[in-house]
């Protein structure tokens, strides 16, 4: 009896800890954007007050209103204050290279295919108050690129969990 409480302990815990609360929400990618991290209909937890209590970091996968009836998900790469470049597919920032390690395979793909995953540009510098956000599909991908630096009022969350398909 012992086990099977404990069992079913384990098992309430693991799906209580993919359901939303007040401070989490149910999204659903659309598109190819942010492919391989998500795919078209992925859907993922954001928590909406993560921000509130913990600084935006470089590499956070986040949520904003785009548009007045459109959210975005994107990658944070730089900061506000930042000086930010791309050159032969290697980014800077502040004049240092900065790893982008979920960017490997597609990289890996390019390269065989002879051309760059990310175009050069910049230096740009970030304006305080916003952050600058790509994509991981690089070469389909409406990011920073086009509609320019996200203010920071604009984010609604912080994406903290792939969710398993329906």
């Amino acid at each position: 009896m012992k086990t099977l409480f404990l069992l079913l302990s384990l098992i309430f815990t693991s799906l209580s800890s993919v359901q939303p609360d007040q401070s989490t929400s149910v999204f659903v990618s659309e598109g190819e954007s942010m492919a391989p991290t998500l795919n078209s209909n992925d859907r993922f937890l954001a928590d909406k007050t993560y921000y509130d209590s913990h600084p935006i970091q470089r590499g956070d996968i986040v949520i904003f209103q785009a548009e007045k009836d459109r959210q975005y998900v994107k990658r944070v790469i730089a900061l506000p204050g930042e000086t930010l470049e791309y050159k032969s597919d290697i980014l800077y920032i502040n004049n240092k290279v900065v790893d982008e390690p979920y960017l490997a395979s597609a990289k890996n793909v390019a390269q065989k295919e002879n051309h760059y995953l990310t175009e050069d540009f910049g230096p740009i510098t970030i304006p305080e108050d916003t952050i600058f956000v790509l994509g991981d599909n690089r070469l389909n991908s409406l990011d920073s690129r086009v509609i320019g630096p996200v203010h920071v009022s604009k984010i609604l969350g912080k994406m903290t969990n792939k969710l398993p398909p329906n």
